[in-house]
């Protein structure tokens, strides 16, 4: 009777681990980076000490990930977070929790400060991962899911990760479109994978690699399968599809000080006790000659002048962005788009058009720092916006391609993350 009862209860456990981890994200299962409670405001995760690196961190490794946000307001709240590991898909995995996490499933959030001698009122919560409460065993996408009160269905935000176990090694570069007509525009990848001490039995259906530009998860990143397979090597070389519009290089602004105005900051107004910064006002670049700008690849950090701390030093501002244009676009959404909020669009950064002034304008609630961002358009239908319909695209605009190299476990049932490389575009150009 006692085994009846240990069987049942294990059987249980994992049933309901199973509907857990499947809780909480769209309809279609797929999570997202996102941002469930108004009140909750700049989302980071990093590794510790590289800011504008990727959330991933090494399997068995000393390394950890950076997680943090702020709540507005004074009242310390109670957070809790749980981990859900996925496949390739960023649908959740239906690993038993067992399998992937040694430790505690849930586990509080303890570190938070209060913001010190800013206009707007705030408390900066973080954690680091992995770290005592919570080793993980498995390479591959992860969540990292945040809720409230100890209620798993009050989720807060969820925030991608991913863990990688090298197993081969990457090398590649960027180089000009054979195709006369993309030639100015765009940009190809080539690459190989080595790989002669990982066995590799068919990498047509045992292997995805996604590339993707500037790390933007917003739909436009391109699935490739090796051209040529040779011994302890697979070819990536295909130059009709691996080639990607290099768009412009990315707008910026700094906002580490309120007491001066930096370039491309208009005005800082204090308006009922807010900070208000309007930017200096765009223009269409789709036919303007290539200018370099030295950018972050899309990438904001928070950061302050005049003072020590910038996780609770920094203060918040209304920033207003002003796209001049002539009418309103009726087969698409014009946006304010960056990494600084996820690669989506969305309500929070799409642009409203002003009849009276002829201008699309958006007000977003920032954090002090460094800023980049770009003007897109997404038309009606799609999935992922178009940078170049207002910026242009130019063959020497300075991007980042990372590569990530997936591998299926059949025997684990499993994505394992066993590559991932970063090339510059500007390095062989």
């Amino acid at each position: 009777m006692y085994k009846f009862f240990l069987r049942v209860f294990f059987i249980s456990y994992l049933c309901i681990s199973y509907c857990l981890s499947s809780f909480g994200s769209d309809e279609l299962g797929v999570y997202r980076n996102e941002i469930k409670k108004v009140s909750v405001h700049t989302v980071q995760c990093f590794p510790v000490g590289w800011e504008l690196s990727p959330a991933i961190v090494e399997l068995n490794s000393q390394n950890q990930l950076q997680f943090s946000f702020d709540e507005i307001g004074k009242d310390i709240q109670d957070y809790s977070y749980r981990i859900v590991h996925c496949n390739i898909d960023w649908k959740s995995s239906e690993l038993s929790e067992f399998d992937f996490l040694d430790g505690f499933a849930e586990n509080q959030i303890q570190d938070y400060e209060f913001s010190f001698n800013t206009n707007v009122d705030y408390v900066h919560y973080s954690l680091l991962l992995p770290n005592e409460d919570i080793k993980l065993k498995l390479s591959g996408n992860y969540i990292l899911e945040v809720y409230q009160d100890f209620d798993i269905e009050n989720v807060v935000l969820r925030q991608r990760f991913m863990v990688l176990d090298s197993k081969v090694e990457l090398k590649g570069k960027i180089k000009h479109p054979i195709d006369m007509e993309r030639r100015k525009t765009h940009q190809e990848i080539v690459f190989s994978i080595l790989h002669p001490n990982f066995l590799i039995d068919n990498p047509h259906s045992d292997l995805t690699v996604i590339l993707r530009q500037n790390d933007r998860s917003d739909g436009s990143q391109m699935e490739v399968k090796p051209i040529f397979i040779r011994k302890d090597e697979l070819v990536f070389d295909d130059n009709q599809e691996y080639v990607f519009l290099g768009n412009n290089e990315f707008h910026y602004f700094d906002l580490k000080s309120f007491r001066y105005q930096s370039i491309y900051i208009k005005s800082i107004e204090n308006v009922e006790e807010e900070t208000v910064v309007t930017l200096s006002p765009g223009k269409l670049n789709q036919f303007t000659p290539y200018i370099y700008r030295r950018d972050n690849n899309g990438i904001s950090l928070v950061s302050v002048d005049e003072r020590k701390e910038p996780t609770t030093e920094a203060d918040y501002a209304h920033v207003v962005f002003t796209l001049p244009f002539d009418n309103e676009l009726k087969h698409g959404e014009m946006y304010v788009y960056g990494a600084f909020n996820n690669w989506e669009c969305n309500d929070s950064n799409r642009m409203i058009y002003n009849y009276d002034l002829g201008v699309y304008q958006k007000s977003i609630y920032l954090k002090q720092g460094y800023y980049n961002y770009v003007y897109a358009l997404l038309e009606n239908g799609k999935d992922s916006p178009d940078i170049s319909y207002i910026e242009g695209s130019h063959w020497q605009t300075e991007n980042n391609y990372t590569i990530y190299v997936y591998y299926h476990d059949i025997g684990k049932n499993y994505d394992r993350l066993i590559g991932f490389k970063t090339l510059n575009s500007t390095k062989n150009f």
